[in-house]
């Protein structure tokens, strides 16, 4: 499995459902509408600014370790070891996937791993972010004589007078879309080659950027990951309330997802990263289903001729369209939320506002469709720490032999695992979806009317997503 299976769909072996999967659809919708009906009656009374003040506790034991510099340092090492093991044994190390460490630590360690626990304890990214970690070293190193303007502050801020503030976080947008080609739509995201320049030219690109434009103005405007994980975090239960000098004060626990409820900036690129983070998770389980095989045989007489190049324009055409599809139903929706609401408001501020509901249903179906990635195939690392490039050495000789463990990946774990995921996932959707409501609808009648709407594409979802993730394990043989 782990020879042949990375970066691929399926489970390894069939699993057949104790129920049929309309069973499964229906019955997951059903739980999805029933938490709607008990948020109404246990939080239908909360309108105004009162509807979204959440429950939280001050955890002063952790104060002292937030504004402690080792875990600044101790994360930073780590994203820099590990980009630099990705870029050494991407370029260095064997062709195969199966065996070169860049594949498990880029698309297993980093993009799902990372993110599950990001959403879980808190963002991680802001400590493991190596370019920030090394910006900040040579920061330190080349800082001058008090008084003096060392030669990074020079550049502090924009080139010229030009701001990426103007550009808002659309440069991001394009580097996530971009990211996301490499890994669904190039066909070449197993080539350790690849992955391995690619992480060495947008390092390249991302210290250019800090250095002309400035460290924060850089990554909050242009550094998708940096975007990415910043949306991710608001998720998690950890909360850090800082001074007007950006000092922690204090460091409080919340629960799951609240914090999504927060003020935000409003803008298109806002919504079309939030979209975006959907509709790719979306097209990666697609990809691995019967449809999508009917469909690129039924279209084959347009793509074959140019090879593999047409069958790269026609998946990337296919994810653009389904992201620009996720938008329009989204909008399309939220027009019907404020027609129901029976309350003049600003739709781009409306849909930035709801849009954030959504990010519980990206990181559960993330959970989901990566399950079996995580806890299984994440193990075949553990060998390749002996003979990272495959030159016959032996560096730890006692995890050469390592045998991984399939104890969590049986079939039908992985199923209901995946069913509890994307219930729960979309059950604080509808939570968070109705606070949001009763504040910019202002009374319980009109955040209850505006609700109708997202309950159904709330079910939607649920059950889509539901129906992507059993297509491996019900289709085929």
């Amino acid at each position: 499995m782990l020879a042949t299976g990375i970066l691929l769909h399926g489970f390894g072996q069939r699993y057949d459902l104790p129920a049929s999967l309309a069973l499964y659809l229906f019955a997951a919708g059903g739980v999805v509408v029933l938490s709607f009906v008990l948020v109404v009656l246990f939080a239908g009374d909360q309108v105004g600014a009162k509807a979204t003040q959440y429950p939280r506790r001050a955890v002063p034991f952790l104060l002292p370790i937030a504004r402690a510099p080792w875990p600044r340092i101790v994360g930073g090492t780590i994203g820099v070891l590990g980009l630099a093991a990705i870029i050494v044994t991407g370029l260095f190390g064997s062709n195969k996937p199966e065996v070169n460490p860049t594949e498990y630590l880029t698309w297993i360690y980093f993009w799902a791993a990372t993110v599950i626990l990001s959403g879980l304890v808190g963002n991680l990214w802001y400590l493991l972010n190596p370019w920030a970690a090394v910006y900040d070293l040579v920061s330190r190193m080349t800082s001058p004589p008090l008084g003096e303007v060392g030669p990074l502050a020079q550049r502090a801020g924009p080139v010229g007078r030009f701001s990426l503030a103007k550009l808002g976080i659309w440069p991001a947008v394009l580097a996530y879309f971009l990211f996301a080609c490499l890994e669904l739509t190039t066909g070449m995201a197993n080539r350790p080659w690849l992955v391995g320049s690619l992480a060495l030219l947008y390092s390249a690109v991302t210290l250019a950027g800090m250095y002309f434009f400035g460290r924060d103005e850089w990554l909050e405007h242009c550094e998708a990951f940096t975007v990415l994980f910043g949306i991710v975090g608001r998720f998690s239960p950890l909360e850090a309330e800082r001074d007007e000098q950006g000092r922690i004060t204090t460091v409080y626990l919340r629960p799951w997802g609240v914090g999504l409820l927060q003020p935000s900036p409003s803008g298109w690129d806002r919504v079309a990263f939030v979209i975006l983070m959907l509709s790719t998770l979306a097209f990666d389980g697609i990809e691995g289903t019967k449809a999508w095989s009917d469909f690129t045989i039924a279209t084959e007489p347009y793509w074959q001729p140019s090879g593999a190049f047409g069958f790269f324009l026609l998946k990337t055409l296919s994810m653009t369209l389904l992201t620009g599809a996720f938008l329009l139903i989204f909008i399309a929706f939220m027009e019907m939320v404020i027609y129901f609401g029976s309350r003049k408001l600003d739709l781009k501020a409306t849909v930035t506002a709801f849009v954030l509901t959504l990010v519980p249903i990206a990181l559960v179906y993330n959970a989901a469709h990566n399950y079996s990635y995580v806890v299984v195939q994440s193990q075949g690392l553990i060998p390749l720490l002996n003979d990272p490039l495959q030159k016959g050495w032996h560096l730890l000789p006692a995890l050469a032999g390592y045998k991984p463990s399939f104890a969590l990946a049986q079939a039908s774990t992985v199923w209901f695992a995946q069913i509890v995921l994307i219930v729960v996932g979309h059950v604080i959707a509808v939570y968070l979806s109705h606070l949001k409501a009763g504040e910019k609808f202002r009374t319980a009648q009109r955040a209850l009317l505006s609700q109708y709407p997202m309950l159904v594409l709330m079910v939607m979802y649920t059950m889509t997503s539901l129906w992507i993730l059993a297509q491996p394990i019900t289709a085929g043989g």
